[in-house]
């Protein structure tokens, strides 16, 4: 699927302006030139000269590009199970992550994805659980983010 450049242009600089009117009411430190409203709103103004620059380059390419192209795969029956599939399986990580744990949701979700996708099942399950691991690993030991364990909350401690 190809979307013409001005389309994302207008998000960003409809989401960098919601941001800039947020950070509106942000708490100022006394004695500091800047708190804590410098950083978004530094990130705020470069998305809205991204957005803008997308938004010239989308209306210079409107002429040879429609605003939105669908590919061929997305018109058939798996192109669109398979596009359905990404936010049904973020809806389910966000549900299931607490209460049933990281360690079991991540992998389960990951090999349904990758089965959907490739069709390949031992090669889903093992990019999977390697990934899960991978990913384990860097927040919890290297980042120190603690991932929720759900049930094996009760058998680790």
């Amino acid at each position: 699927m190809k979307i013409n450049d001005a389309l994302f242009g207008i998000v960003f600089v409809l989401v960098a302006s919601a941001i800039l009117i947020t950070v509106q009411s942000f708490p100022t430190l006394p004695d500091q030139p800047y708190g804590p409203a410098t950083f978004p709103t530094i990130i705020a103004t470069i998305m809205i000269l991204g957005g803008i620059a997308l938004c010239v380059s989308g209306y210079r390419e409107r002429a040879h590009q429609p605003l939105i192209r669908l590919a061929a795969v997305m018109k058939t029956r798996d192109g669109l199970v398979r596009m359905a599939c990404v936010p049904v399986f973020m809806i389910l990580y966000i549900l299931l992550s607490k209460p049933v744990g990281f360690p079991i949701v991540v992998p389960v979700l990951l090999a349904g994805f990758l089965v959907i996708t490739t069709r390949k099942l031992l090669k889903s399950v093992i990019i999977a659980a390697v990934t899960t691991a991978l990913l384990w690993l860097f927040f919890v030991d290297f980042l120190m983010v603690s991932l929720p364990l759900g049930i094996l909350t009760k058998v680790i401690y």
